[in-house]
């Protein structure tokens, strides 16, 4: 009778480490998801900043190439 004590001790402890790993299983998939969210978030921002960068490098380029050609016309006026 009493490995019959023992064994129901054990599987009630079992039950109830099931139990509480179904809640950290829980608790585990609903921060999973949250942290997916927060990643999508995250890298449509990255890409938004990586266009507006791209942007800003072009609008930069066009204005240091209008700058040397301003700079090569005076400097070919000033030589003449």
């Amino acid at each position: 009778m009493e490995a019959l004590n023992i064994l129901e001790q054990k599987v009630t402890e079992l039950v109830a480490k099931v139990s509480d790993l179904q809640n950290q299983n829980e608790i585990l998939c609903d921060e999973v998801e949250s942290l997916r969210e927060k990643n999508e978030i995250l890298e449509d921002a990255l890409l938004k900043n990586r266009e507006d960068s791209d942007q800003e490098k072009e609008l930069t380029k066009m204005v240091v190439d209008s700058l040397i050609q301003n700079v090569d016309s005076a400097l070919n006026k000033q030589a003449e």
